[in-house]
């Protein structure tokens, strides 16, 4: 069964160069749009420059930072709000007010408050990411029957220990499909944001689109995307572990 899945996964990623390729044969349509062997050859050139690797690791821990200060800040604070009504009516009006405003929208008005371009990228990362996890925390704590809970507090259970033993877990499957939401997202957010910065991948599309360099183009989008793609992956990896008890047979 993993091997029939696995090849119709290559499937899928061979039909995109099929039809890719099928494309750019039609050269009256779009001239400029490079082919999968001008792709292959320009990100061998890519590959071979340091530089280009440097831009790679550099995007690669400003998504990775960023979400992981998303994930320790918006796991505490939904569980907080899933749980209290108090602190939900303090908090929560105000963050629903900020989270429909784009995340690259914030640029200009953080060019006055931080100081570095990467500072500035960081946070938009950290908006992208903070709001799915918020939410998808909230909500699976909320979704949490009351019953539970009321059980382990007639045990002599503490507060603290219903929110460790109950609530997280009973929240967990939530807070998981927040978190590879929240990555797809810092991805996103990040081309976005290095486009008006001065290095990462998204600089490097954008630098490649000014130079008339098409192929780095699509290297750059590539890179993006196996990059995305591999930290998902990641998360649901190290997800079903961690929610192993969810998973069902037959």
């Amino acid at each position: 069964m993993a091997y029939e899945q696995r090849l119709q996964q290559a499937a899928s990623l061979l039909s995109i160069l099929v039809v890719w390729a099928l494309v750019t044969m039609v050269v009256e349509v779009v001239p400029s749009l490079p082919s999968p062997v001008e792709v292959g050859v320009a990100f061998v050139d890519a590959a071979a420059s340091g530089s280009f690797w440097e831009e790679v690791a550099r995007s690669t821990f400003r998504v990775y930072l960023s979400f992981v200060v998303a994930a320790v800040v918006a796991i505490p604070l939904g569980l907080l709000i899933g749980r209290s009504e108090t602190i939900s009516d303090l908090t929560f009006p105000a963050l629903e007010v900020l989270r429909p405003i784009p995340p690259i929208a914030w640029y200009p008005a953080l060019t006055i408050i931080l100081l570095t371009p990467a500072n500035i990228v960081r946070f938009i990362i950290f908006l992208a990411a903070f709001f799915p996890i918020l939410l998808n925390t909230v909500e699976g704590v909320r979704g949490v029957e009351e019953e539970y809970p009321q059980a382990a507090r007639s045990l002599g259970a503490s507060q603290t220990q219903t929110l460790r033993h109950v609530i997280l877990p009973g929240a967990l499957p939530s807070i998981y499909t927040g978190l590879v939401n929240a990555m797809g997202l810092a991805w996103v957010s990040l081309v976005a944001a290095e486009l008006l910065s001065s290095s990462g991948l998204g600089y490097f599309i954008w630098n490649a689109f000014t130079a008339g360099a098409y192929s780095n183009i699509i290297v750059g989008m590539i890179a993006v995307g196996v990059l995305g793609y591999g930290s998902s992956a990641l998360l649901r990896r190290l997800g079903s572990r961690r929610i192993a008890w969810l998973q069902t047979t037959g």
